[in-house]
């Protein structure tokens, strides 16, 4: 006979934890979207140009720039879908109880605090700096989406941390 605390976290939620499966798949829908939208626009003197989070990720190899590309795109898209992917698996299907779920569970909520948002900033402020925007930018529905999953994501983690015990 199984204890009520083994089989997936969603076997343990109670009252607002309960919606942890869904903040996660909703971060998942909205972390893709805010990739793929406008997140920026950049006007300089005679132009202006919508970038999207994955273009501005993808311009930094196009420039040459492969140390900011590979951080900015492993802290800003394949970290962070890893996690939610996880955390999903964590919530639906994996047993909580077994060796490897602990040690996991506390490392995505440790990590999770360093996930997107703040290298996303970041690589702004690179993009500044050198140059690259010249007059003025203006942030997009894009960002604040892609900010919404941040910080959905980090509350979901943060929950799947607390059910697991950890």
């Amino acid at each position: 006979m199984r204890s009520n605390l083994s089989g997936p976290l969603s076997r343990r939620a109670t009252g607002i934890d309960r919606s942890v499966g869904f903040v996660l798949a909703a971060s998942l829908v909205a972390l893709v979207v805010g990739l793929l939208l406008p997140a920026i626009t950049v006007r300089s003197l005679f132009f202006s140009r919508d970038l999207s989070l994955i273009e501005s990720v993808l311009a930094f190899l196009d420039d040459g720039d492969w140390f900011l590309f590979v951080i900015t795109f492993l802290f800003s898209v394949a970290f962070p879908v890893v996690k939610i992917i996880t955390g999903l698996a964590l919530w639906f299907i994996l047993d909580a109880t077994d060796a490897y779920a602990r040690p996991v569970i506390g490392w995505l909520a440790f990590l999770s605090k360093w996930s997107m948002l703040d290298v996303f900033i970041i690589a702004l402020i690179v993009l500044v700096a050198d140059g690259r925007l010249l007059t003025s930018a203006d942030i997009q529905v894009g960002a604040i989406v892609f900010s919404g999953a941040v910080l959905a994501s980090t509350w979901a983690t943060k929950r799947l941390s607390t059910l697991a015990g950890n």
